[in-house]
């Protein structure tokens, strides 16, 4: 190497030398990258002379796990200097002095407390040696329902949003650390989720058309139609509020700040098993002369159904309800909820059809009842939930009649298209919106008996949207106002 290239090589570490910061502040918030994990510590390059260095057991997460990796950049908060580099801490313990308080408030450095007790408006915490408060709305994420009293005794990560009267006067908000994090991990879903992933989930709100999970920052939702199986879930059988699930991700929209859109994910819990159909050809259990048990589910007026297993059911016929002389309806043999042991007379997978008949066959090999046009197409029923593309069959005031794929007919009422007005008006409207023998792409509202409602996705789309607005808007401000504006000048 010659002496210029030396002197060049010198000139540029010390200008490398000069871009480093020489100096952190106690309770400064710094950002760093991950540059080694030790048993005990995790060690980051902060671009000073000297590497930070936190403690490993910091950085897990509630299994154990490390939540980094080395390259990763983590934001982090100067604790002080130690002969070992800059001492660091994603939070200030509650065993931090009260000098401390005011530095964490200015650095916007979450504090470690521990809720002690319930008052008016919300909850005292003890941050070190000090007293302070956090509003009811402000002590977990929106929506969620908890009763005051699981709280006490917690220690949790808290946003000093207010500091006054010398410590005397401290407000917290954990649900701003809550939301920061969600926000992080909804950055991190969006640029890896991936429809068809299984992800993990907790169940934050139960409606009459399904459940919202949580994700891990990101909320989606799992209509009624995909949580099973069976016909005629409701969404309050198969899941409860804080359940922890597992959901396959169907749809992905990720919105759009700019116009106000929200992203509107869509999961199914029921997918992530195979179909029971698509497993039925190998399962002798099915095969033709077999028996098994069932449960009645619904009644026509040519049969029965019977449900053999969560989303498979076969029809004993009229004509096969294994009762002697002749039946007017099936209802004078079984009722919906009874229990009865079936021989299956008949399997078609393809079509997914079996054919049973309650008790023995009357003879030997006995072949299931052939249908008429019209039972085969109540036999194919819909289900809630489904999305189908139909033909406009007739228009009436109060809303469209629309043949679906199967032959039967459902009702999208007036109040699901979105038009507005009355009189001659609407129904002018009607037809210019859905012309005779039109397509139209609907989805499954209600099925009650013979009656199916119908709603459009567009429509589906907005009322699960209004499921999710919340209140308490924060405005992306930089404090909640002040204690005296909030609370009406109480003093803590």
């Amino acid at each position: 190497m010659t002496q210029d290239s030396n002197n060049d090589f010198g000139k540029l570490f010390e200008a490398g030398l000069n871009k480093l910061t020489t100096t952190i502040r106690t309770g400064q918030r710094v950002r760093g990258v991950v540059s080694m994990i030790g048993k005990s510590t995790v060690f980051v390059d902060l671009g000073t002379r000297t590497d930070g260095f936190l403690d490993r057991k910091d950085m897990l997460d509630k299994n154990g796990e490390l939540t980094v990796k080395v390259g990763d950049s983590i934001d982090a908060f100067c604790m002080g200097w130690t002969d070992e580099g800059v001492k660091l801490a994603l939070r200030m313990s509650g065993d931090a002095v009260d000098s401390s308080i005011e530095d964490a408030y200015n650095a916007g450095m979450p504090v470690e407390g521990k809720v002690t007790a319930e008052r008016k408006g919300g909850f005292t915490v003890q941050v070190a040696n000090s007293e302070a408060f956090c509003p009811f709305s402000q002590m977990d994420a929106r929506g969620v329902k908890k009763e005051p009293a699981e709280y006490i005794g917690a220690r949790f990560s808290f946003a000093i949003t207010e500091y006054g009267e010398e410590g005397r006067n401290i407000v917290l908000s954990r649900r701003r650390l809550l939301e920061k994090d969600a926000a992080k991990k909804r950055d991190e879903l969006k640029e890896h989720l991936a429809i068809g992933d299984v992800v993990d989930g907790v169940v934050t709100k139960i409606m009459p058309f399904g459940a919202f999970v949580d994700i891990g920052g990101v909320e989606g939702m799992v209509h009624v139609s995909e949580m099973g199986w069976n016909r005629g879930l409701k969404p309050e059988e198969v899941v409860s509020e804080g359940q922890a699930v597992q959901v396959k991700v169907l749809d992905i929209d990720w919105g759009d700040p700019a116009s106000d859109k929200r992203e509107r994910l869509a999961f199914s819990i029921k997918q992530i098993e195979q179909h029971p159909w698509e497993r039925l050809a190998e399962n002798e259990a099915y095969a033709v002369g077999s028996k098994r048990q069932g449960k009645v589910t619904r009644l026509a007026d040519f049969g029965a159904f019977i449900e053999l297993e969560p989303g498979i059911e076969g029809l004993a016929h009229i004509s096969q309800l294994g009762a002697e002389g002749h039946v007017n309806h099936p209802s004078e043999v079984v009722k919906e909820g009874d229990m009865v042991e079936v021989t299956l007379l008949d399997v078609d997978i393809e079509r997914r059809r079996i054919g049973l008949c309650i008790g023995e066959p009357n003879v030997k090999g006995e072949k299931a009842a052939e249908l008429t046009h019209e039972e085969a197409a109540a036999v194919e029923m819909v289900n809630a939930g489904e999305r189908l593309d139909g033909e406009v069959e007739s228009v009436k005031p109060f809303g469209i009649f629309i043949k679906l794929p199967n032959g039967q007919t459902g009702l999208l009422h007036i109040s699901q298209t979105g038009l507005a007005g009355g009189g001659n008006m609407q129904v002018r409207a009607l037809y210019k919106a859905y012309p005779l023998h039109s397509k139209v792409q609907v989805i499954i509202r209600e099925v009650t008996g013979n009656r199916i409602s119908l709603t459009l996705p567009e429509t589906m789309e907005q009322e699960q949207a209004r499921a999710t607005v919340t209140d308490l808007k924060d405005g992306q401000g930089a404090t909640f106002g002040s204690l005296g504006d909030v609370f009406g000048g109480l003093k803590l």
